[in-house]
């Protein structure tokens, strides 16, 4: 059973990605309300996703990509 564990956590992860890829071009308002230093370009960048987000967080905020993962999945819960 454990060996199927990893495989449905990676599908959860592909769904996530795909809403907040689904949603990205609604969501720049409440992505630069929440993160205030994201830039304009940041948020209207056309190929915008759950990892590009993390990745903008990252260089953002200077945290570990283990903190923006973790960032990201708690905005991608508000939705």
């Amino acid at each position: 059973m454990a060996a199927l564990e990893p495989a449905s956590r990676q599908r959860s992860l592909q769904v996530s990605q795909d809403r907040i890829r689904l949603a990205w071009p609604e969501l720049s308002d409440r992505l630069r309300q929440r993160w205030r230093r994201l830039t304009e370009d940041d948020v209207s960048f056309p190929g915008g996703s759950s990892a590009y987000l993390a990745g903008v967080l990252q260089d953002r905020y200077g945290v570990d990509k283990r903190e923006a993962l973790l960032q990201v999945c708690e905005f991608e819960n508000e939705l």
